[in-house]
């Protein structure tokens, strides 16, 4: 079957046109003003700007390319404007009288963020060579946006130190942001911090000190502020709706004045150590983070007019709902195994384990997060007492081998292969005429398990599938160095999480077998007649052997896939385990070589400094994930997603040279 939909990429590459222009202005002034009569007291003033302008046009011209016609050409064109500036002033007071140290700072900061778009779409124009939206003879649209936030902070910190051994911080803050209501804006956020240096103590010897050359304990208590959900989203918006009398306006989301700032509290405890005179060093902390009032969208029931996703007509109201969790350990290894008099080698390895738990859901009618996809479906349900953002569906049983297996599973949802008994309850069909290979379930076809052992596959029996949080990460930076040259190489990784292949569940299903798809689908079941001279004596007597289930084997009785149907009335592409992946991964994130040249070389050209470099980013990554790149993170398609790939671009290998000079 030839497929008039695609076309040649090189030449539609080639004829159409996108163009981005971008005009940037940013910088920063700032001055440090000490005062001849109190020298003890400096004042920080600083301001930042960042003034933006981008003008992006596409344009798809009217093309003929063998089988693809385009009659009608179309251009989009969007123009951008964004403003930020930042006032900032500290004042630090620092005085040392004896064995004792002091430090005291108050500090102010504020800043601004404005922007808007305008955009003019249209077609049928009256020339691929006519490129001005205003000449087309389509129906026009025009897009307009705007928006802007901003925040102000008042802080104090003061800090104090004995002999350099006992060490102790308390800061003060107190926020405003735009992005809460008037009567909640405001919020503030303490912390404190002590440390022990207990290697200094009279107790610690000369020759112990010798071992370990520099020890700290260390504990802390702090509070900080989240406010990251977009400006007015505490107010109502409005949108366009179509009526019966012409265009109308409504509301569109439910507002809710008193959102307000997410609390996160942190207590941690560490223990810094250094060997050998620095030349082994190892940090280990321990922490317990909770985050209260966490900002997120009501998810409410449909009835209330919107589907808790804010995809429906009226948009859930932003709230604080949830507390969360979290908990890990962090190991930090540094390490010189070599320092000789040209060649240097230093290392640092890294290990994070974290563990998140949702304690509670508050104000919400739902006793659980759930997560969308790009189709809103749900991939994701964080349950009260569970780890966040586990992917949620059904678990596969292996394959169908034969029709006596399929009577003997469990009756899927809506299936007519069922009988009803006095109870009510649906049980398969024994009589295999009942079952056909466009209608039922069929040999080939996934089984799921029946989870709550009611005799049928129904929406009750999805459940945890898996969980995209990694038992751990690690990353591994090793500096070598021989005279002039340097080479770094930084490997990052993580382990044990799950990432759900969102992309293969889309173009490697049976559904549609003729189009283009992953070499993966060659593992899928395969049917073969059992007797060829067994003719079925249906209903028109004809000669097909696929259309008596007693007649039909798997040719494959390895393959991992379902067979090919494009019914699939066993909905064998449902959400399930069986896109579930390994994401385990170690990647060689950056390997950079470099050579400084000396400096008698350069002071005969009057040059203070010349280095030369070469970099390579994301040389190789070694990983079962079969998708593009198991590095996923969270979801840019969905809030409350982690670890779905939906076709992420991977990240690409780049190699670069550079020059550094310094006159």
């Amino acid at each position: 079957m030839k497929n008039y939909s695609i076309i040649n990429p090189v030449a539609m590459a080639m004829l159409e046109k996108i163009n981005l222009k971008r005009q940037k202005l940013n910088g920063n002034i700032f001055s440090d003003l000490t005062l001849p009569f109190f020298r003890d007291l400096t004042w920080h003033a600083e301001l930042d700007y960042d003034l933006s302008y981008s003008a992006a046009e596409t344009f798809n011209p009217s093309v003929s390319l063998g089988s693809y016609q385009r009659a009608a050409n179309e251009v989009r064109d969007q123009k951008n404007n964004s403003i930020y500036w930042a006032l900032k002033n500290y004042l630090t007071y620092s005085h040392t009288f004896g064995k004792h140290s002091i430090t005291a700072m108050v500090g102010q900061e504020m800043w601004a963020s404005k922007w808007d778009y305008m955009s003019v779409y249209n077609t049928a124009l009256p020339s691929n060579e006519v490129v001005n939206p205003y000449l087309g003879t389509g129906t026009p649209t025009i897009g307009y946006g705007f928006g802007d936030s901003a925040m102000a902070s008042f802080f104090t910190r003061e800090t104090y130190n004995y002999d350099n051994r006992y060490i102790g911080t308390y800061t003060f803050r107190y926020d405003g942001s735009s992005n809460f209501g008037p009567n909640k804006r405001w919020a503030p956020f303490h912390s404190v911090a002590v440390a022990w240096r207990f290697t200094n103590e009279k107790f610690f010897s000369e020759s112990a000190r010798r071992v370990l050359s520099d020890g700290k304990l260390r504990f802390g208590w702090g509070q900080t502020g989240n406010s990251s959900i977009g400006s007015y989203k505490w107010g109502t918006s409005m949108t366009k709706v179509a009526t019966g009398l012409g265009t109308g306006y409504r509301q569109a989301n439910m507002p809710n004045p008193n959102v307000m700032w997410e609390k996160q509290e942190q207590f941690n405890v560490g223990l810094d150590l250094n060997f050998f005179n620095n030349r082994l060093g190892l940090v280990v902390e321990w922490y317990n983070k909770t985050s209260k009032d966490m900002l997120m969208p009501l998810q409410l029931p449909t009835y209330m007019g919107t589907s808790g996703n804010g995809s429906s007509a009226l948009a859930s109201p932003w709230g604080n709902y949830g507390t969360i969790r979290n908990t890990g350990w962090e190991f930090t290894l540094t390490a010189h195994p070599v320092e000789t008099k040209n060649f240097h080698w230093s290392t640092e390895g890294q290990l994070s384990l974290n563990k998140n738990k949702l304690v509670a859901l508050a104000g919400t009618a739902s006793a659980a997060i759930v997560g969308y996809g790009q189709w809103n479906d749900v991939v994701s349900v964080s349950n009260v007492g569970e780890s966040l953002y586990s992917f949620y569906g059904y678990v596969t049983d292996g394959i169908y081998q034969s029709i006596e297996e399929v009577m003997a599973g469990p009756v899927m949802e809506n299936m007519k292969n069922s009988t009803v008994d006095a109870d009510g309850v649906a049980h398969p069909s024994q009589n295999p005429a009942d079952y056909n290979q466009y209608n039922t379930t069929w040999i080939g076809d996934l089984r799921f398990k029946d989870l709550d052992g009611d005799g049928k596959i129904t929406e009750a029996d999805r459940t945890n599938i898996g969980s995209p949080m990694p038992k751990f990460t690690f990353g591994w930076n090793n500096t070598f160095t021989y005279k002039n040259w340097d080479l770094t190489i930084f490997l990052n990784g993580s382990y044990g999480n799950k990432v759900l292949n969102y992309l293969n569940m889309r173009v490697g299903n049976m559904k549609s077998p003729w189009a283009n798809q992953p070499t993966s689908v060659l593992n899928r079941t395969k049917l073969a007649v059992i007797d060829s001279e067994k003719v079925y004596d249906g209903t028109n007597n004809v000669w097909n052997w696929f259309e008596d289930p007693s007649n039909v084997k798997i040719a494959n009785p390895g393959a991992t896939l379902p067979r090919a149907t494009t019914g699939d009335p066993n909905d064998n592409d449902r959400l399930s385990d069986r896109y579930i992946e390994d994401g385990s991964y170690l990647r060689i994130k950056n390997i950079t070589l470099g050579y400084t040249f000396p400096k008698k070389w350069l002071e005969k050209v009057k040059i203070e400094n010349l280095r030369v470099q070469v970099n390579i980013q994301n040389l190789l990554t070694f990983t079962r994930y079969t998708g593009y790149d198991p590095e996923i993170g969270a979801s840019t398609a969905s809030v409350n997603v982690m670890g779905l790939d939906n076709g992420r671009y991977p990240s690409p290998t780049t190699y670069s040279f550079g020059v550094n000079v310094t006159f």
